[in-house]
């Protein structure tokens, strides 16, 4: 009798794309327990109200999402009661510039590369407004979305995800039909909804269950009629291999949009050079005051009670310091928390050095400059 053959299951990697509908705290923290319970690597969130992002890091350690970032936090403007896009992940990542997508409302849009052992992976997640509010800031948002993604040599692994209320409809053997009435906007919207698959970001839920089936994500009422639409999306290259797409229903009581859950089994497995790169546990840190009014900020997981850097001192001092940090922690120096609640240049770089570990200088003297950038921007 010949032996069974046990095939060891591919390694996964979990994102999930969900508009919680500007959510009060209350329900922000329902939301975020349920998408705990799915273990998620990844979680985009849309249309993050104001009431929650106030506290949106506190509030996602609490349910066990380690590395965070909040559109708003990288404002520089007044949100006024404007919403926000979210990113909360297992694996640290850091976000780049605001200036990604040149779109008015920039806010609504949030860009991320995530460390993980699959290697670097290029995030985007969007809340592309309606059209019936903001007809021509609609068509700027895809057109800003495409001009920034069709790229001839786009990165291997890579996603744009979110809320694009669109399309209109979707017939059995796969036309797209989107919204507006003239040219110029339907060329806008069909560029990302249609064109961006001729640059490696194709529909996954597409891709993974074909066409024909009455998929929605969010309902359209009107005068007592139901109208189901397909608005929610995660688009991905195809070295991400999507294995499974599904809408969890099940969530429909907490928004009025439904979660877009996406397994993916990337082709080209694990980075054994990166293997040390191990997922966050779902596991509340124990000294967080549920209570507390005032959180300390959080960026890519670079927790500090205040920046004291000097805003322009001598470049020189500046840069050495932050080499002397990731030095380090590339050497394996420990730093206290108490020395760690307020942020310096020396342990800026220390910070990034034990994210990224024993880089080449070009990395290090780009992820400096983007750090004196965000700092004088």
């Amino acid at each position: 009798m010949s032996e069974m053959n046990h095939t060891a299951p591919a390694p996964q990697l979990k994102l999930i794309s969900w508009n919680v509908e500007r959510s009060s705290i209350s329900r922000f923290k329902n939301q975020l327990t349920a998408l705990r319970d799915r273990t998620p690597d990844i979680v985009a969130l849309q249309e993050v109200g104001v009431k929650a992002s106030r506290q949106p890091h506190q509030i996602l350690r609490e349910n066990g999402f380690k590395y965070t970032a909040h559109s708003h936090d990288f404002r520089f403007d007044e949100p006024g009661n404007s919403s926000g896009c979210v990113f909360a992940s297992r694996w640290p990542f850091r976000v780049l510039p605001p200036e990604t997508f040149e779109m008015p409302y920039k806010h609504q849009a949030l860009s991320a590369e995530f460390f993980t052992p699959f290697g670097r992976i290029e995030g985007h997640t969007v809340h592309v407004l309606p059209g019936s509010q903001f007809g021509e800031t609609k068509t700027e948002m895809f057109d800003a979305i495409y001009d920034q993604l069709a790229k001839e040599n786009p990165p291997d692994y890579r996603f744009l995800c979110g809320d694009f209320n669109s399309p209109k409809e979707e017939s059995g053997d796969g036309e797209v039909t989107v919204w507006g009435s003239d040219e110029d906007w339907i060329s806008s919207e069909r560029s990302v909804m249609v064109d961006l698959a001729d640059y490696d970001l194709t529909d996954v839920y597409r891709e993974v269950s074909g066409y024909g089936d009455d998929a929605y994500s969010w309902v359209a009422k009107n005068r007592g009629n139901e109208f189901p639409r397909r608005f929610d999306h995660v688009f991905a290259s195809e070295l991400l291999n999507a294995a499974e797409a599904s809408y969890l229903h099940e969530y429909d009581n907490l928004s009025d949009h439904s979660p877009l859950e996406v397994v993916f089994t990337p082709k080209e497995g694990l980075h054994r050079d990166i293997e040390e790169i191990e997922r966050s546990v779902y596991e509340p840190p124990v000294d967080e005051n549920e209570d507390s009014p005032n959180p300390s900020p959080s960026h890519n997981g670079l927790s500090y009670e205040d920046d004291i850097r000097m805003v322009d001192p001598d470049a020189n001092y500046r840069r050495g310091r932050f080499k002397v940090g990731w030095n380090k922690a590339v050497d394996g120096a420990e730093m206290q928390d108490n020395v760690l609640d307020q942020l310096t240049w020396e342990n800026l770089g220390w910070r990034l050095g034990m994210i990224f570990g024993n880089t080449s200088d070009e990395l290090k003297e780009e992820l400096y400059e983007w750090c004196v950038e965000q700092q004088t921007d």
